[in-house]
Formats: C-alpha cells, structure tokens, sequence
C-alpha cells in the first residue's frame, strides 16, 4: 500500500510493524500516523506494539532473527489478530 487515504483501521493495524520500523514510504507513513492520531483503539494497538518490539529488542537485541523466520511469526501475528477481529 503506497497510500491509505483515508487509512482504515485495517490499513493501520495491517502496516504496524513496517510503521514501527520506519519501512514504509512518506504518503503511507502521514496517513497511519494520522489516523492513529484520530483512532484511540488503534492508538492503543500500536503502543502495545510499540512495548513488545522494544521487550524483544531488550532481550535478543545481541542476535537476529532468520529474515524466514520474521516472515513467519509477523504472518502469525496477523491471522491471530483477524482471528480476534472477527470475533468482536
């Protein structure tokens, strides 16, 4: 997605890691930023994300994670999350 204007909470929720690892491009990152600005349930989503990326980084910052391996648990993460989305 190189522009979510407006960006949806699905936009945001979907793109929170490249958004917290600064990967995405200028018009992408504006418009999540914006809209967690306007979004107090995405805002907190992505502090709590926020806080896991930096407990992970605290405690295996001295070793990287197999690119594969990344691929894997952010693919894991996101059918967990629509999983949960879905039974709201």
């Amino acid at each position: 997605m190189s522009d979510c204007s407006p960006c949806t909470c699905g936009d945001a929720l979907a793109r929170v890691y490249d958004y917290l690892d600064s990967e995405l491009d200028a018009a992408s990152a504006v418009a999540i930023a914006g809209h967690l600005q306007e979004c107090p349930d995405c805002a907190e989503q992505y502090r709590l994300e926020q806080v896991v990326k930096s407990l992970v980084h605290r405690t295996c910052c001295e070793e990287r994670a197999p690119e594969a391996l990344r691929v894997r648990i952010v693919a894991r993460i996101s059918e967990v999350r629509i999983t949960y989305r879905r039974q709201s």
